[in-house]
């Protein structure tokens, strides 16, 4: 803009000097324009600034750089549209490394970052707190299938390791959906004391709703001395992002393949509400099916012995959360006070199941029972 601005200048100075009319088309020469900087004071990197004044300059713009990711053209370019100075970049350079001699270390392309620090869990007891996150590997942008996904949502205790609750669900991004599934996770679990999740619009009726009933079912136990509820980056809510990955590794590849099976071998059109209807109906029980035996597989599951842990291992989650006591711990939970397609599908779609038999829901009969219950349906 500072160079526009002077360009502008210097052109209404030659018109001024050569004595031409406003309205008439000057070209100037690129050695009048030289001869002209001099008089308008156009800034110039062949005129720096003094030494202690390109110094000050340099460390003000890398004061507010905490992270060092600015290189020498980046507050050259900074300084220049901030105070109309102009410095040579040698100078920025040479400047930036008497002031942050490790910035261009941090800058280098190749870089090899540093890994993040991780220290030990600790907790109080087993239901003090629960870490909750989304899951979407098999939602409508992974599977690419028109319409339809399954969205995962679930829930881990700090202390015992247990996974509480991993549920299919519309949409993990939806506050309504989520708070919905909070309270059918404190029907079933009770109240606990703490929610750790993911920085998201989608946990703000979960906040809401978990705020409430700490108050209602602790009231002992004030929000000050216990907070009810916290946001964290997605790296640093370590319990929950790791559990995505026990789960992908135990049956979710697996269950992307076979759902991906009704595109390949044309079981499944999205261009039919039927066909949309059926499986909205169908694979979010059959992926729910393969949750519950994950879930039930790692709480009864032995953790291994690990030395430097601070919290229970060497036993099963589900141990640790019936019997904390024997570990040191508390259980703080505390009993809580008591769709996908229509009302008029669900009812017939269910007695179409049961007409066929009622056939397990395993991910590798999928597709069969679909084919088996849509001719009923027409």
């Amino acid at each position: 803009m500072n160079t526009i601005m002077n360009v502008e200048k210097m052109a209404q100075g030659v018109q001024s000097t050569i004595g031409l009319n406003s309205n008439v088309a000057t070209q100037a020469k690129l050695s009048t324009l030289k001869k002209l900087n001099p008089q308008f004071k156009v800034p110039t990197v062949k005129k720096p600034p003094p030494d202690h004044i390109a110094t000050t300059l340099v460390a003000e713009s890398s004061m507010n750089n905490v992270s060092s990711r600015n290189g020498p053209n980046t507050v050259r370019n900074q300084i220049s549209l901030r105070d109309g100075t102009k410095i040579p970049r040698d100078t920025v350079h040479r400047i930036m490394a008497e002031i942050d001699p490790d910035g261009a270390e941090t800058r280098f392309p190749g870089r090899k970052r540093q890994p993040k620090q991780r220290g030990h869990l600790t907790d109080t007891g087993v239901y003090y707190e629960l870490h909750f996150d989304g899951h979407e590997k098999l939602n409508f942008k992974a599977l690419r299938m028109g319409p339809v996904g399954i969205d995962i949502y679930g829930s881990r205790c700090h202390s015992s390791s247990q996974m509480v609750k991993f549920m299919a669900v519309p949409n993990a991004h939806c506050s309504s959906t989520v708070g919905h599934y909070y309270l059918d996770l404190v029907e079933k679990h009770g109240v606990f004391v703490h929610a750790t999740v993911d920085g998201g619009s989608e946990t703000g009726e979960l906040y809401a709703c978990h705020v409430v009933m700490r108050q209602q079912c602790m009231p002992e136990l004030s929000l000050q001395e216990a907070p009810a509820f916290v946001a964290l980056k997605s790296t640093d809510n370590i319990p929950i992002e790791s559990s995505w990955h026990l789960f992908t590794n135990y049956v979710g590849l697996d269950l992307k393949e076979i759902i991906l099976l009704g595109k390949s071998q044309s079981y499944f059109n999205p261009a039919f509400p039927l066909h949309i209807d059926l499986f909205n109906w169908l694979w979010p029980k059959i992926v729910q099916y393969s949750l519950d035996g994950f879930v039930d597989y790692w709480n009864n599951h032995k953790i291994r012995i690990q030395r430097n842990k601070a919290l229970p291992s060497g036993v099963s989650p589900k141990f640790i959360c019936d019997f904390p006591e024997r570990f040191g711990l508390t259980h703080f939970g505390t009993p809580a006070p008591q769709d996908l397609v229509s009302d008029e599908f669900e009812v017939r779609a269910s007695e179409i199941y049961d007409h066929i038999g009622a056939p397990k829901l395993a991910p590798t009969e999928g597709w069969t029972i679909f084919c088996q219950m849509l001719p009923h349906f027409e």
